[in-house]
């Protein structure tokens, strides 16, 4: 690989002058410039981001951490296609990419890429504790995170219309008679969960449809089989189910199957994310869609904002979500 040394060399200068010219200072003459400039061109050398950073406070480096939580990344529907749009906005930009993945129980120290500046921003995706987060404040590298654990008031972040989202679901299948309505979804403590379980409250609300904690399971990212089963035992089972994300009804849609029901005809279910899975299923799950390609794209152009300095203050995106109708509910005949 072509160095500064190795152009110095053929130049007859030392490195400091290649530097000088290859950076446009003044203080070296303008036919020794043009004679490194054209050896440099002609070795099609081009300056490493670290190196150029010591000098003009940029690697040209972006940096992703992802939490790791059961599985990995290539095994997740909904995070992996948020690295896509990252990943093509990044290259647009011509900006690399530093990926580092850090598991949920191991969040007590800054990665090195972080610590060593070698990276001029960080994007958060998953579920970070927030000690690891004020860690990471702690560098003075921008910082915005997608779809975060838990509320933020001081942070950058890109937020997916969760509670919009619940609702047009959970209005939906009442718009198609259903008004006993089961409820499945992860732990609560997590924000985008909270937020659609406020979303279905508010559809019940405004309906003046009386919630019924027994229709509610809640806790576990990966639960949906256990909690659609316990719905479907029980005695006083729902017409249909709204899941806060597609992989716990899908899961579901096993129980289903194992406990002899049909979808849509004894039991409608309603998802929310639309990963590529959703409308593969059988029957294909109607859905709430998050543009996931878009959350890792916004991020990123927010991002190079705040490393420009363009954000005076913490910007929140917020990103919509549209109801994708297609074969899991059945509408019911109003009596």
């Amino acid at each position: 690989m072509i160095n500064i040394k190795d152009i110095a060399r053929l130049a007859n200068v030392s490195p400091s002058t290649v530097s000088k010219a290859l950076n446009n200072q003044t203080d070296i003459s303008d036919a020794t410039k043009k004679r490194i400039l054209a050896i440099a061109k002609e070795l099609n050398y081009s300056p490493n981001a670290f190196g150029k950073g010591l000098k003009n406070r940029t690697t040209e480096n972006l940096g992703v951490i992802f939490c790791r939580e059961l599985q990995p990344l290539s095994g997740n529907p909904f995070y992996s296609r948020v690295l896509e749009g990252i990943e093509a906005e990044v290259a647009l930009n011509n900006f690399n990419l530093i990926l580092y993945f850090v598991p949920t129980n191991q969040q007590d120290i800054s990665p090195k890429m972080v610590r060593e500046h070698q990276v001029d921003g960080i994007i958060l995706v998953g579920v970070f504790h927030l000690e690891f987060i004020q860690i990471l404040n702690q560098s003075g590298l921008p910082i915005i995170q997608i779809d975060p654990k838990i509320r933020l008031t001081n942070s950058h972040q890109v937020l997916i219309n969760n509670e919009d989202g619940a609702f047009a679901a959970t209005q939906y299948l009442i718009s198609m008679g259903h008004k006993k309505i089961g409820f499945i979804s992860g732990d609560l403590t997590r924000m985008s969960f909270q937020q659609r379980y406020e979303g279905y409250l508010k559809a019940l609300k405004y309906n003046r449809i009386e919630p019924d904690s027994a229709l509610i399971k809640t806790g576990g990212l990966e639960k949906g089989y256990d909690q659609v089963k316990e719905l479907l035992l029980a005695q006083n089972r729902p017409t249909a189910i709204f899941a806060a994300n597609d992989i716990n009804a899908i899961y579901g849609y096993q129980a289903i199957h194992e406990l002899g029901y049909v979808i849509p005809d004894d039991i409608s279910i309603v998802g929310f994310d639309d990963i590529d899975l959703a409308k593969f299923s059988t029957p294909p799950l109607t859905t709430v869609r998050v543009y996931k390609e878009e959350l890792g794209s916004l991020a990123v152009r927010a991002l190079f904002k705040s490393i420009n300095g363009e954000l005076e203050f913490p910007q929140t995106v917020i990103v919509p979500v549209k109801l994708v109708e297609r074969e899991s509910v059945k509408k019911l005949d109003v009596q």
